[in-house]
């Protein structure tokens, strides 16, 4: 059977009706209509058309059924745990970075960089009971993600079809399209569109992506032109309908902020730029955080380090608020910024010592 066979009247007809059966069964032939490849609307359709309930996932459409999204960053700063921080609120209910979520769905992870170890340790530290019921995450391919492989599309789809999510997420985007030609694009978007149930059941489509390394002093603090620096071709920014992008809180390489920014949302608003704190459970709002600070050129911007502490506490024991003033004199940070710097559970809370009302320092 050479030629395309579009319903099981078709294949009777070729095979006859007795030999039905065996061929079903030898070339295990998918038996379906094909879907139309394009199709049109009057105004009036469109006016009245009322989205299937339960299509938005997340925040003012952010997230949602048959859309792809994209999170970028550069290297750890927390895209896989961001993408796992949303498995784990589709299974709960509970917000994801301060966006509602509007229903519980089901997530599944394809992902490559995490072995059974370290989800082990990311799990363990997020566990709720029922979890299991939501939420499924791939071990790395001993191949990679040979998206075209026949053998591959055939377990990815056996999960799909058994799994049934509503939001599917490729970490990273870089261990698919392995090159940065427009083209390498086109054809991993097609494979993975191809591994994907259509129609009603299609899910949201999550891509974890790099951002390009910075140049020495350019400032990334928000706005529209973020999504830019994502790396590779142009098509990771104009397909998705929905792009978030993760940006360290501060210069400190070591430091747990990070800041969410949505520079695209193209069927609804735009989402504000948040503050969070990276933690092994999850994010936790920064409340404290200084924009100030953050908004400033990278060049101008202060790196508390452990001799400023050091110098601090040169002469003994101090009361909180004494030290976060001549932390915040010594360096120029704000007194806020100096705060954090000496919170119980910070950077710096192993070199910390409290004494009831007083803190001291340990090299």
């Amino acid at each position: 059977m050479q030629a395309e066979l579009k319903d099981i009247s078709d294949i009777q007809a070729r095979v006859g009706r007795d030999k039905l059966p065996s061929v079903i069964s030898e070339n295990r032939v998918r038996i379906a209509v094909r879907q139309p490849r394009i199709r049109f609307f009057s105004p009036s359709q469109l006016r009245d058309y009322k989205p299937e309930k339960g299509v938005v996932l997340v925040g003012d459409a952010h997230i949602m059924r048959g859309e792809v999204f994209v999170i970028g960053g550069e290297p750890g700063v927390g895209k896989s745990r961001s993408a796992t921080e949303l498995a784990v609120a589709g299974a709960t209910g509970n917000s994801w970075f301060g966006l509602q979520v509007h229903r519980q769905f089901r997530t599944l992870i394809l992902q490559t960089e995490n072995g059974r170890y370290r989800l082990q340790q990311e799990y363990a530290s997020r566990w709720r009971e029922g979890l299991d019921e939501w939420v499924r995450v791939s071990e790395p391919p001993p191949f990679g993600l040979t998206l075209s492989n026949s053998e591959f599309q055939e377990d990815v789809h056996t999960e799909l079809e058994s799994f049934k999510p509503d939001c599917v997420i490729l970490d990273p985007w870089n261990a698919a399209a392995k090159d940065d030609r427009q083209r390498d694009y086109a054809e991993t978007f097609e494979a993975l569109r191809n591994l994907l149930p259509t129609g009603e059941d299609r899910p949201a489509l999550g891509i974890v992506a790099h951002t390009r390394k910075p140049g020495a002093n350019e400032k990334r603090t928000g706005g529209t032109g973020l999504m830019h620096h994502l790396s590779g071709s142009h098509m990771l920014v104009s397909l998705p309908r929905s792009v978030f992008v993760m940006i360290r809180g501060s210069e400190d390489e070591a430091g747990e902020s990070v800041v969410l920014c949505n520079p695209k949302n193209n069927n609804g608003p735009l989402a504000r730029r948040s503050a969070w704190i990276r933690r092994d459970a999850g994010f936790i709002p920064d409340a404290d955080f200084d924009w100030r600070e953050f908004d400033k050129p990278p060049d101008k911007r202060v790196i508390v380090r452990l001799e400023d502490l050091a110098e601090v506490f040169s002469k003994g024991d101090l009361e909180l608020k004494d030290a976060a003033n001549l932390l915040a004199a010594a360096t120029g940070i704000t007194e806020g910024s100096a705060y954090n710097a000496l919170k119980a559970d910070g950077k710096f809370a192993a070199h910390l010592v409290r004494r009831g009302k007083m803190l001291g320092f340990k090299p």
